[in-house]
This record gives structure tokens, C-alpha cells and sequence, in this order.
């Protein structure tokens, strides 16, 4: 057995600190294996992402004096549904374009991108491999940013495009994607469904896993590097 590791030059002798070398870096996080505890944690949140293939991700709903019930438009993962007919007409006559499904190149992609997502968490889980689960992660992410700013930049279309021969004239506006947007006599809610709030919350355990699997592998190194 080696003799205990010396200071480094200039460095206070009674110093926890490890020298460079006994550090983990980051290649060698990476060629590291998950834990058990983050295998089973990838497996939940996979599952946790199946519900947004087949229910939906987001809701608008209308709600005005002669709608008391209020109208429901839902989006899913590949089309949109909910009461769009009597929402189309009624767009109609403040000149705003009809929504139709098959126009959104997106609904073609997201399911794929979401089964894409539940391979990676698979096979991180299968093969314990924390690269795997790192660019699962990544992907994951900006999956997310770039589809929220494509929804912002859908409704911002539809809000300012509108026909100036409509048979009722309303200034241009931008619904919010995320809450309430005033529109003549007319509240527009757009919220988050449950889906969409299960795949936030896989999307916020991922870095929670990387942080853990780096805490551990940290100290089993340096752990090792002290007993060399």
C-alpha cells in the first residue's frame, strides 16, 4: 500500500483538498454506470411520458356570456380536437385563420420525438450507461424549449394574421400560451394538461439524476484515490 497522498506546493499541509489528480473529472463521470437508484428513477419517468401519446398535452378554452360552459379546443401530441368546429367558426368572424391539423407539420413529429425520449431513458436504464442518459436528457430539453416557442409563435400568427374584411374588425393581439388572454367578449385560457405536467416533471428529475450520479462518483474516487 502506497504512503498517504503529500500536498500539493504552497498548499496548507491539514487541506482536505485532493490534488488534481485524485479529482474526478467529467470524462471519467461519464465513463462511470448509473446506479441502481437511477435506473429504476429513468424507468418511472419513461412511464411517466407514455400518457402525453394518447391524451392531451394542452388546452384553450373560451369562455363569454353566451358561452357559459365555455368551449374547449384540446391539443394532442398529433392533431387537435375538442369542440374546433364551433371555435373555427366562431374565428371566422373576427378574421382569424381556421385550425387545421393536418397543416402543422409538428403533429407528424411529436410522437416521434417522444418515443425517441422513451428509448433513451430505456436504454440507460438497460445498459446503466450515463452518457446515455446525459444526451437523452440534453435532447429531452431542448425538445421542450423549441416546442414551446413553435406553440408561442402559432398563436402569435393566428392572433396577428387576420383578415381586415372580417365581418367584425378587432385589433391584432397575441394570446398567451399560458394563461388568459382577453379577445372582444371572449377569455382565452391556455393551460397545461396533466401529460405535459408529468413530462415537466421527467424533464426536471433528469439533472436531479446527473447532480446524484456526479455526487456519488465524486465520492467513491476520491474515496479510492485516498486509500491508493
Amino acid at each position: 500500500m502506497n504512503g498517504p497522498i503529500e500536498a500539493l506546493p504552497g498548499s496548507d499541509p491539514g487541506s482536505s483538498v485532493l490534488p488534481p489528480a485524485t479529482r474526478l473529472t467529467p470524462t471519467q463521470f461519464l465513463q462511470g454506470e448509473l446506479s441502481k437508484r437511477s435506473r429504476i428513477l429513468l424507468v418511472v419517468l419513461a412511464l411517466a411520458m407514455i400518457p402525453a401519446l394518447f391524451l392531451p398535452v394542452w388546452r384553450i378554452t373560451l369562455h363569454a356570456p353566451q358561452y357559459p360552459g365555455g368551449l374547449t379546443v384540446d391539443i394532442y401530441s398529433n392533431t387537435v380536437g375538442g369542440e374546433l368546429a364551433e371555435v373555427n367558426g366562431l374565428n371566422h368572424y373576427i378574421g382569424m385563420a381556421e385550425i387545421h391539423p393536418d397543416e402543422f407539420p409538428e403533429f407528424r413529429l411529436i410522437p416521434f420525438f417522444i418515443l425517441r425520449f422513451l428509448a433513451f431513458a430505456g436504454l440507460a436504464a438497460m445498459v446503466a450507461r450515463i452518457p446515455i442518459a446525459a444526451v437523452g436528457y440534453i435532447d429531452f430539453a431542448l425538445f421542450g424549449v423549441v416546442m414551446l416557442a413553435d406553440f408561442q409563435g402559432w398563436l402569435t400568427r393566428y392572433g396577428q394574421e387576420l383578415d381586415p374584411a372580417a365581418a367584425i374588425t378587432i385589433a391584432p393581439f397575441t394570446p398567451k400560451f399560458l394563461g388568459t388572454t382577453e379577445v372582444g367578449q371572449f377569455a382565452v385560457t391556455s393551460f397545461p394538461t396533466i401529460a405535459t405536467g408529468l413530462m415537466a416533471l421527467a424533464g426536471l428529475a433528469g439533472p436531479v439524476i446527473l447532480i446524484l450520479e456526479w455526487r456519488k462518483s465524486r465520492r467513491e474516487y476520491s474515496d479510492a484515490a485516498t486509500l491508493a
